[in-house]
């Protein structure tokens, strides 16, 4: 990350002391994988927290279809 500079006004002699905030956006990346077909799904959400997971989960049942009742065990 660059450092970022400026110049700011101080009395002669006095090292400035200035809070820098770095202007960062986040993502959060939900996801699922099976191991033996090597299928994938992710989807990208702003925040982590049960209301995203919960619009994961019901993605990923409409994503599967069917096909998540398929089990045969």
């Amino acid at each position: 990350m660059k450092t970022l500079t400026g110049k700011v006004i101080t009395a002669p002699g006095v090292k400035p002391t200035v809070e820098v905030k770095w202007g960062r956006e986040n993502f959060w990346v939900y996801g699922a994988i099976e191991p033996l077909t090597g299928d994938h799904f992710l989807h990208e959400y702003p925040q982590l927290n049960g209301d995203y997971f919960q619009e994961f989960l019901d993605w990923l049942s409409h994503q599967l279809g069917s096909a998540a009742c398929d089990f045969t065990d």
